[in-house]
């Protein structure tokens, strides 16, 4: 049990209500200097910070003193003063300007520094309470440069155990104080038995903890640091006693934004202000990694295979110059051999959950599922444990909150629960690209990691509020990141194996026009080369030139947001522009936003109150892109929904290059990868992970057309897939091998003799499962009453969502976070491009059909009856590849989420096994029981 539990229900509701305020009084900071003090013994750095901050804000500061009496004249001054002996007399205080001028007035106080960090002595190597103590007994966030300098202490004291190092250094904040940028290193520290064997290290079954990737986001940064010391010291014992065979690696990846606190640095575009920072120079750090799929044009991608994405090349210039940290990291994760899971630690504001764990995993079979969810489930296990109070508070809201739950739009103050789990969209609200957690699960073929990965949430663990030093809500993100870190490792001891339990065999139409192919592609000419390296320096707002001009001009505008109020952006859009692309960041608050197009109209709106966390929306909202925008006035308004107010950062990106096949080269700088994907994959897949056969029929061998049997690849056999059952050798009808039959298009819509053999498949008993545009083929069968024009297809939703779900046979086993069917990004979708194939309700109850999920009133999930058979429809799961976003790192055969993958499991009364350990341990799914 934490030692900061809330054991008082008013304190816990006073502290969570204060957070949203803390941060407005930070902001006021001005980005001129407000004194003029100086003393002999300031130190140039101290001296800066305390003339560039209000007279009134108090700056953390450490006194070394020639003797002890020293420190009571300290302590009269400034009464909170925590003192010393040991090694060397010297005090650490907040002192404002006036205090400082009265501490360096004192004969003994010789030497005065600026300390921030939560340890007050770590700059004199001295450690009472631990190199990194408990947050309560800490004094604020544990800064950058005492971590390093922790790390150095551990590893002089545990050689054999901890290894620490820099893999690259980042592009550097800009120093006010020396007129120059500090790159610093991106650290790393590897824990296991004997770290300097490299080759037995390499043996190790490895498990990677990624930290501060966005600097704001504390909470990981302030848990891994205080794990180690935990693992190092004998506070960790079941971890330590793997160290033989697994290694932890824990890597801080964002070093300008941990930094960005100290008031040289201009932080979200207000000078000298003491606060976190989101990303580094290249934009959001969590939107620049080398992922298939979609890739914004307004994003700064992270390639360090180069431009031409096979190691010959150099990344582009502009990607060298603004995000060598991003590009080290991926670099250096890829030389690990054995990793077996990653987790990233983030932070987020109010949420019903204290704790989300965001999979984001795509081309998952049933094996990779299952050891993604065996993943969450061992993390969400450790949590729920470490943090009872909330899972107590959750169940006593009343009592905890006086009768009424205080909320921030709608979200609550108090979470009402430890832990939750789902993908981005069903637990923060929103989509993107360029995820970490998604590059390190995808295939090493395609340039991931191929471990399962999370991303983790942690309320209140973020600029706002998060600025704030509170030691009670930091010990409790400190005591969930640290269960999630044992979950981790938990997982990595664990051997899962997960099987696709089906009633019987499967067949499904299969057919070449669903694939994409990177040959297929016409980029323009050959001559696009190094383009794209006229890019704007994302961090500052100031655009660079080259001498190669690039299609996509970028710029990054900032605006200031009104506490409680609005406030709009305004980018100009060519007649020639192709493609517009706009990532919006509010940085100290949250917001909603829309953007208008010239004509008034709205084209995107994004409502930051809805979903289950506010904390995904703040500094975060989606990125939105527009094919063939109007030319003219863009406007982009936002709305404050905290009332705290905040600076406003925007990328915009405009190309003028082709719509139908854009070129990377002359808009990124990268070159095409080359792929060809095809979603019918997914039931080549299933078929190595089912207890039944799983074949593919093209649709002239389902009519009994033996011409387009043979051009399609020739007729089956036949023999093979009846088996030596004598009730189904029936050789010119192939479906009586199957119990199950799944079309994903409307290929054949027009054969009729298709059609009627599907149909009666059906009649006679058969499962079969339409998908995608193949439930237009219900419009074509003369036995069920759905006419054409009752199905259609929408392709402008923002993702394959369902709206409503009720209680159904194709949804069981659904947690009721599980909405939403398949990732768009990895299959070249974005926002609001997502196609989604429905029925008329109406028509579709009329025609006897039960209704298990609904999207804008319209019939997406549910289940029809024809003669001794079943119609199942999933309107939205396997869509074919879209070509004509940029996608420079290839796609994806198919993306469906778990929940996507349950519908269809349910679909095909089938069940999801998990094996651990050789034991059977989870079975999800309706099965054949029908239930």
């Amino acid at each position: 049990m934490s030692e900061h539990s809330f054991t008082d229900a008013d304190i816990s509701r006073r502290r969570f209500v204060q957070l949203s305020a803390a941060t407005g009084a930070a902001l006021a900071l001005p980005g001129n200097a407000t004194a003029d003090a100086s003393a002999e013994a300031f130190d140039a750095e101290y001296q800066y910070v305390q003339n560039h901050t209000p007279a009134d804000y108090a700056v953390p500061t450490a006194i070394e003193a020639t003797d002890a009496a020293a420190l009571s004249a300290i302590a009269s001054i400034a009464p909170d003063a925590r003192t010393t002996t040991e090694p060397a007399p010297a005090a650490y205080a907040a002192l404002t300007t006036e205090q400082a001028e009265q501490v360096a007035d004192l004969p003994t106080a010789t030497d005065i520094h600026f300390a921030p960090g939560g340890n007050p002595f770590w700059r004199l190597g001295y450690y009472p309470l631990g190199v990194f103590p408990d947050p309560a007994r800490c004094v604020d966030y544990l800064d950058i440069e005492e971590v390093g300098a922790g790390f150095e202490h551990l590893a002089d004291d545990h050689a054999d155990r901890i290894r620490v190092f820099g893999i690259g250094q980042s592009a550097g904040k800009y120093n006010d104080l020396t007129a120059r940028r500090d790159p610093r290193d991106v650290m790393v520290v590897e824990v296991a038995e004997n770290v300097g064997d490299r080759a037995a290290f390499s043996e190790k079954r490895q498990v990677l903890v990624n930290c501060t990737i966005h600097g704001n986001e504390r909470a990981g940064g302030e848990a891994a640091p205080r794990f180690i010391e935990r693992l190092l010291t004998g506070n960790e014992p079941e971890i330590e006693d793997l160290l033989d065979d697994y290694a932890l690696v824990f890597t801080f990846t964002n070093p300008d934004g941990w930094a960005a606190r100290r008031p040289q640095y201009e932080s979200n575009g207000v000078p000298n202000a003491p606060l976190h920072e989101r990303g580094n120079l290249g934009g959001d750090t969590n939107r620049q990694y080398p992922n298939p799929g979609w890739v914004s044009p307004a994003h700064t991608i992270a390639e360090p295979q180069g431009r031409t994405l096979d190691g010959t090349t150099d990344p582009p210039d502009y990607v060298a110059d603004t995000v060598p940290d991003t590009l080290a990291f991926i670099e250096h994760c890829r030389t690990y051999e054995n990793l077996v899971s990653a987790i990233d630690l983030h932070g987020m504001l109010s949420s019903k959950d204290f704790v989300l764990a965001l999979d984001g995993a795509s081309q998952s079979d049933t094996g990779a599922l299952q050891n993604s969810f065996e993943l969450i489930e061992r993390i969400g296990k450790n949590i729920t444990a470490a943090l009872s109070e909330w899972e107590t508070a959750g169940r006593t809201i009343s009592e905890v909150t006086g009768g009424t739950n205080p909320s921030y739009a709608g979200l609550s103050v108090v979470p009402e629960q430890a832990f939750n789990a789902g993908t981005p969209v069903e637990t923060i609200g929103y989509s993107g690209t360029g995820f970490v957690d998604e590059w390190m699960s995808f295939p090493e073929r395609l340039g991931g990691l191929d471990v399962p990965s999370l991303t983790m949430e942690m309320a209140y663990s973020n600029t706002v509020g998060g600025n704030v030093y509170d030691p009670a809500r930091v010990g409790m993100q400190v005591d969930g990141y640290q269960a999630a870190i044992r979950g981790a490792v938990e997982f990595a001891t664990r051997d899962v194996v997960g099987r696709f339990e089906s009633d019987g065999d499967i067949a499904f139409v299969d057919t070449d026009s669903l694939v994409r192919s990177s040959d297929a592609l016409d980029v323009g000419d050959d001559e696009g080369g190094d383009g794209g390296d006229d890019r704007s320096d994302s961090g500052s707002g100031n655009t660079s030139s080259a001498a190669t001009a690039s299609p996509t001009a970028t710029t990054a505008e900032m605006a200031t947001l009104p506490a409680g109020g609005t406030t709009t952006q305004t980018y100009t859009v060519e007649a020639a522009t192709t493609r517009f692309a706009v990532s919006p960041h509010v940085h100290e608050s949250v917001a909603s936003a829309e953007l208008v197009a010239p004509d008034g109209t709205t084209v995107r709106t994004f409502d930051a109150t809805e979903g289950r966390a506010l904390g995904g929306a703040c500094c975060a909202l989606p990125t939105w892109e527009v094919t063939d925008p109007q030319a003219g006035d863009w406007t982009l308004r936002f709305t404050d929904e905290l009332a705290s107010g905040s600076s406003v950062q925007t990328q915009f990106a405009a190309t003028q290059g082709s719509v139908d096949a854009p070129d990377p080269a002359a808009e990124l700088g990268y070159e095409q990868r080359d792929y060809e994907v095809d979603p019918l994959q997914y039931f080549r897949d299933l078929d190595d992970d089912a207890t039944g056969d799983v074949d593919g029929l093209p649709v002239g061998a389902i009519a009994g057309d033996d011409e387009e049997t043979e051009r399609q690849g020739g007729r089956p056999d036949f023999a093979r897939m009846l088996g030596a059952d004598p009730t189904r050798s029936d050789e010119t009808d192939p479906l009586a091998a199957y119990d199950h039959v799944v079309a994903s298009h409307d290929d054949g819509i027009g054969n009729a003799d298709y059609v009627a053999a599907l149909e009666a498949f059906v009649s006679d008993g058969g499962n079969l499962v339409l998908t995608d545009s193949g439930l237009d083929l219900l419009g074509a069968m003369d036995g069920v009453a759905i006419e054409n024009g009752d199905v259609t297809t929408a392709e402008d939703n923002y993702v394959a969502r369902l709206d409503t779900v009720t209680d159904h046979p194709l949804v069981t086993g659904r947690d009721p976070i599980q909405d939403h069917l398949w990732y768009i990004a990895p299959l070249g979708y974005a926002e609001n491009e997502a196609p989604v194939t429905s029925i008329d309700q109406a028509a579709f109850e009329s025609a006897g059909g039960t209704v298990a999920g609904l999207t804008g009133g319209r019939v997406v999930v549910g289940t029809l009856e024809l003669g001794a058979g079943t119609i199942q429809v999933v309107g939205s799961l396997l869509p074919p590849a879209k070509q004509t976003n940029l996608h420079p790192f290839g796609m994806v055969d198919y993306a469906a989420t778990y929940f996507g993958h349950l519908v269809m499991t349910n679909a095909l009364f089938a069940q999801q096994v998990r094996e651990v350990n050789g034991e059977e341990t989870v079975r999800i799914g309706r099965g054949d029981d029908g239930a």
